[in-house]
């Protein structure tokens, strides 16, 4: 049986706050076992939403603040103008003070970034965290990284992120020797800037039979690495381009059976396969972003989730706390950089 995980909520984060926070607390409650919530924001209005759920009373508490990160803030302004009276804020500083093992949020990603690398700290050896998620392939999942958070990248800081890239793929996904590859607009040698060069070179170095070097962009939903790496410049253009394919494909199939009454009848039929096909097809689908390098666990909701996708984002940040993954990125930095 798996020991009591204590995550952080800022309940406040997200296009909804509380009616999707709170709600998709109670969905991961009665499907993961062993959960306490820190929860932060508003407390009349949180208390409010978790009455309505026999489950959450007894593994709640609620933390009161007055203040919310507004989704189109600037990051320095979270800093400044809000300050530590922000949901975000506490949540984030409950994992600096050890009271909480994880912290998720649906809110601004900037905001939320810059306050976790002020609050939090970088571990040692690492210059700059990276936002991590799963890629959806036919064999299970891709760990890619930088998602969005670095434009621009050092082949020492590409290095790094193969690291912790190569330890979430170890801990989380349970990969043995798991493949870490470059993402690059060739696969040879000399295709690349001399930046992708040099960094696949060390990786090599590091992980030997493990590095399988330069993959294309096709290669992100095909498997074929367990780990590829990019700077968050392209890695966050790639990622919005499959999320509007992934619309796109919703869209045809959707216009093709409405087009006729075989077409609707079909669409009634088979509605729950379609839609699992267009999860699939989505890197969102999994509904966590995770903020690799920093002392402390920090997960990056869709501002957007609805009340399943954040119960989603929930059992994985319960799964992350679970795992080993900060000792492993500590081990391999301390051996490697």
């Amino acid at each position: 049986m798996n020991k009591l995980t204590t995550i952080a909520i800022d309940a406040m984060g997200g296009d909804f706050g509380p009616p999707v926070t709170i709600n998709g607390l109670a969905k991961a409650c009665s499907k993961v076992g062993n959960i306490h919530a820190n929860i932060y924001g508003d407390e009349k209005i949180i208390a409010q939403h978790i009455n309505k759920y026999s489950n959450l009373g007894d593994n709640t508490n609620i933390f009161h603040t007055n203040e919310v990160v507004p989704m189109d803030v600037k990051p320095i302004d979270a800093l400044r103008k809000i300050g530590k009276e922000s949901s975000m804020w506490s949540s984030i500083e409950s994992v600096s003070r050890g009271e909480s093992e994880a912290v998720l949020s649906a809110g601004n990603t900037g905001a939320l970034m810059a306050l976790s690398k002020i609050i939090l700290k970088t571990v040692s050896g690492i210059e700059r965290p990276a936002i991590t998620a799963l890629w959806p392939n036919p064999e299970g999942d891709t760990v890619v990284l930088d998602l969005g958070a670095n434009v621009d990248v050092s082949p020492n800081q590409l290095v790094q992120f193969g690291i912790m890239g190569y330890a979430y793929a170890v801990c989380v996904l349970k990969k043995d020797n798991p493949k870490v590859a470059i993402l690059n607009i060739g696969h040879e040698d000399t295709k690349g800037t001399e930046d992708l060069k040099i960094a696949s070179e060390k990786l090599s170095s590091i992980f030997k039979g493990d590095y399988i070097g330069f993959v294309e962009g096709d290669d992100l939903s095909l498997g074929k690495s367990d780990v590829i790496i990019t700077d968050g410049f392209t890695g966050n253009i790639a990622l919005k381009t499959a999320e509007g394919m992934a619309k796109l494909l919703s869209h045809y199939m959707s216009t093709i059976f409405k087009s006729s009454l075989r077409g609707k009848i079909g669409m009634i039929v088979a509605k729950n396969a379609f839609l699992s096909l267009k999860d699939k097809m989505d890197p969102r689908g999994n509904n966590g972003g995770f903020f690799l390098g920093l002392n402390g666990l920090v997960i990056k909701s869709h501002g957007g989730a609805d009340a399943t996708s954040f119960a989603k984002a929930i059992e994985f940040s319960i799964n992350l706390a679970r795992s080993n993954i900060s000792n492993k990125i500590e081990d391999l930095i301390g051996e490697n950089i």
